[in-house]
């Protein structure tokens, strides 16, 4: 960041260090240090060592020089991860045994709290903008500039929803640069401003949408600049900044979770989140635990939006860019069969290539029990509790996404930023089940017949710390 800040570099490790000092000072509870507030930062720290030790050139080792040291460092940083992931979920499925939820409030007051976020949000765009663009965000712009010319482009690895934004932050990125150039990578500087424009906006949708979330559902703005405060210092967002195809799918079901009063909107933002990936399973397994949620007619239009969002995005991504009807066709059906191949793990990277994982060929046996208790886990939170609240929606969710880690064999692990906004409303929510949602009784009519406190249980909004949500 020299060339904006003059003598300002901060490497991975660093940026750690300055992290955990800023978190501890701002959400650490010193009168009360075995507190769960305190619990969750540190499981919230714990998994940067594994995102500096799988890849190693953030902590300087490299492949060329110390081989031996770079491979054992990417094998216990998929390790580390895979734990980090276990103790991640265990925290969240054992959310519901917190029956008491005592207000823990930031040690900085509100105005503080958007002091440090505005400035973490700053420094982090600058990283995005003078780092060169992930592969993925190229990728994603590569093909969405192919899509707006319905030019033939073969199955991307990125996702329908991700070629898209692409395309809309292509168009976007020409509007500002008429008299584009060539860069230095030979790209159109068009194509590298709007692959810079697509992780900084779905990292401001997270933000925001973390906000709104603490001021209408949890009844506290002051929480909902908390986590969008912590979502920015935590090292997990700064170390993937870049990665659209990370924050992208995040910042979509932040948003369900948002309009979750609205199903039809909810459900076709989680359409759109499926579409972000090219396995659609990962936030399709959310499906009929949100229909559970919403139950009754609701959840239909809730599936219908999802199913009917998430199908056109695809099949028309597809279409757009496919010569023929028949081509068209083959396209269609690699992209159902690439989720059979997912399963049985046939596209697994060898252990020498920069996109290995924990998953290699010598332990691809173990991922069928795995992807088996998956499967248990994902009924067991649809089915139990029958009447599900705010609350369960929240965890369970978040605990689905977590789970997906451990199977999916692109990097399993390493994708912290798809479940960390719901980590963070896991960590910070109220009590939510005693609150009616505002205008419920206008919304239906009288022979409506719903169980108490389910489906839509939000705060009052009003901006305010609500007691009654912390007892």
């Amino acid at each position: 960041m020299n060339n904006l800040l003059t003598g300002y570099e901060v490497n991975p490790p660093t940026w750690f260090y300055l992290s955990l000092l800023l978190i501890i000072a701002a959400f650490f509870r010193f009168g009360r240090v075995w507190s769960l507030r305190n619990l969750d930062l540190v499981l919230l720290l714990s998994i940067t060592p594994g995102l500096l030790m799988i890849n190693p050139d953030r902590v300087g080792v490299r492949v060329d020089e110390f081989p031996e040291h770079y491979f054992f460092l990417r094998t216990l940083g998929a390790s580390w991860l895979f734990a980090g992931s276990g103790l991640v979920l265990l925290r969240v499925l054992c959310d519901s045994l917190f029956r008491r939820r005592p207000p823990i409030e930031p040690n900085l007051n509100a105005h503080g709290l958007v002091f440090l976020g505005l400035a973490a949000f700053f420094l982090l765009m600058l990283k995005v903008l003078v780092e060169p663009p992930s592969s993925a965000a190229v990728e994603a712009v590569v093909q969405g500039e192919k899509l707006t010319k319905l030019q033939d482009a073969p199955p991307e690895q990125t996702g329908p929803t991700t070629t898209a934004a692409g395309a809309a932050a292509g168009v976007l990125a020409k509007s500002v640069t008429p008299d584009s150039g060539k860069t230095g990578l030979g790209d159109d500087r068009s194509l590298v401003i709007a692959a810079r424009i697509m992780p900084a906006l779905s990292h401001l949708a997270v933000v925001i949408g973390l906000v709104l979330i603490g001021r209408n559902h949890f009844g506290d703005f002051r929480q909902g600049v908390a986590m969008a405060t912590l979502y920015l210092l935590v090292p997990c967002t700064a170390y993937d900044v870049g990665k659209v195809n990370h924050v992208l799918p995040a910042a979509l079901c932040i948003w369900a979770f948002v309009a979750v009063r609205r199903p039809l909107i909810a459900g076709g933002l989680m359409g759109v989140a499926c579409g972000a990936l090219t396995l659609l399973p990962v936030f399709l397994s959310l499906l009929p635990l949100w229909c559970v949620y919403y139950e009754r007619k609701r959840a239909v239009w809730f599936a219908l939006s999802l199913i009917v969002v998430g199908g056109t995005l695809l099949v028309g991504v597809l279409a757009l860019t496919s010569p023929d009807v028949p081509e068209f066709t083959q396209r269609l059906q690699k992209a159902a069969e690439g989720v059979v191949v997912e399963f049985q793990g046939k596209q697994l990277e060898g252990a020498s290539s920069p996109a290995a994982g924990f998953w290699n060929a010598g332990n691809l046996a173990y991922r069928i029990p795995v992807i088996v208790v998956f499967l248990a886990l994902m009924v067991g939170l649809t089915v139990w509790p029958r009447r599900k609240t705010l609350e369960h929606l929240i965890a369970h969710s978040a605990a689905l996404v977590v789970a997906t880690q451990f199977w999916y064999s692109h990097q399993g692990g390493v994708y912290v930023l798809w479940y960390l906004p719901l980590l963070l409303l896991v960590v910070f929510r109220p009590r939510l089940l005693s609150v009616a949602p505002p205008g419920s009784s206008a919304a239906f009519p009288e022979t409506w017949k719903e169980p108490v406190g389910s489906h839509v249980p939000v705060g009052t909004g009003g901006g305010g710390t609500n007691r009654q949500l912390w007892r």
